[in-house]
């Protein structure tokens, strides 16, 4: 069957999979004693007498970067209309996995989290929208993550790498707004939020399987998948995890297809001219730097901060 046909109504062309670090253990009151020592530090020569803190200033405190973020969010939203119909349709699956997150890590990590994760399928959203490719809401699982279902397959490689790559694109400028968030705020649990986002869209852009990264290199190079598939059986191997052989076992199928001998209408599909081939090399491979970077500079923030948000196997530890 020709590979544009056979990824019809089936297609997650949108998944957003967590990475195996899926167990996050947020102490955010660790995080405020550690920004509270910091302050003291500082003015340590200045005596000022005591004031007791109120209770409006400990709301407006708690408040201000959250009206922020959702002034942020409402200038977008004004800004792509067209998709707010569907973002409705997936508000049950999104406050049921923030209820489910905030067992584990307080309703701040886990809301941040959540809208994290949906600046990102909208990115993948706002793409397929704009090819004209009929969409259904985001759905979002706990444990496993995202994703948006596409009621028709692209039409092209190239249309396929444009949708997956919408993702992570918009992802990241989210997990950046993070950063400046925490940086003005001087919030390092904004910075948390941002070294995770950061985190997860890089691992989103493994080239393989159901994962963005997949979809994305389809208009640049099939072998690219033999790296990508051989990093997740070494990741799954490294960090036993049930959604890494499940993308490795999901991943077979399209191997295969991939290099088999292809039909006709399947080389028609993976045409892609040079110039396409170079702007999406040019935003994949610049957009994996830039998460490394901005990894980079959120654990050295964190650090600073005298918090810690680091891998071990299944969890990332921010405390």
């Amino acid at each position: 069957m020709p590979l544009a046909e056979s990824r019809s109504t089936a297609d997650l062309s949108g998944a957003t999979a967590l990475p195996p670090t899926i167990g996050v253990h947020v102490n955010a009151m660790h995080i405020s004693k550690v920004q509270d020592a910091n302050v003291q530090t500082d003015k340590a020569e200045e005596y000022k007498a005591p004031t007791e803190e109120t209770a409006w200033s400990r709301i407006k405190k708690a408040l201000g970067p959250i009206a922020v973020v959702g002034v942020v969010i409402a200038k977008f939203l004004a800004k792509v209309k067209f998709v707010l119909p569907i973002l409705l349709k997936s508000g049950g699956t999104m406050l049921l996995m923030v209820w489910v997150y905030m067992q584990l890590w307080g309703w701040q990590f886990a809301l941040g989290f959540v809208l994290l994760l949906l600046v990102h399928e909208t990115g993948h959203l706002i793409v397929a929208k704009r090819f004209g490719l009929k969409v259904g809401a985001p759905v979002f699982i706990p444990f496993m993550g995202a994703f948006i279902a596409l009621k028709e397959a692209p039409r092209s490689a190239w249309m396929e790498a444009c949708v997956g790559i919408g993702g992570p694109l918009l992802g990241s400028l989210g997990a950046l707004v993070c950063n400046a968030l925490g940086e003005f705020f001087a919030a390092p649990i904004f910075i948390a939020l941002a070294w995770f986002g950061y985190f997860l869209n890089l691992f989103n852009l493994t080239p393989v399987g159901m994962l963005d990264g997949g979809r994305i290199v389809t208009a640049l190079s099939r072998w690219l998948w033999l790296p990508g598939f051989g990093l997740l059986v070494w990741f799954g191997w490294k960090y036993p995890n049930f959604i890494i052989w499940l993308i490795v076992l999901l991943s077979l199928p399209r191997v295969y297809s991939l290099f088999r001998k292809r039909t006709e209408e399947e080389q028609r599909y993976f045409e892609v001219t040079p110039s396409q081939r170079w702007i999406m090399s040019i935003l994949y491979f610049g957009l994996i730097a830039l998460l490394l970077f901005g990894m980079h500079v959120a654990q050295h923030d964190l650090h600073e901060s005298g918090v810690r948000a680091h891998g071990h196997g299944r969890d990332i530890i921010v405390q």
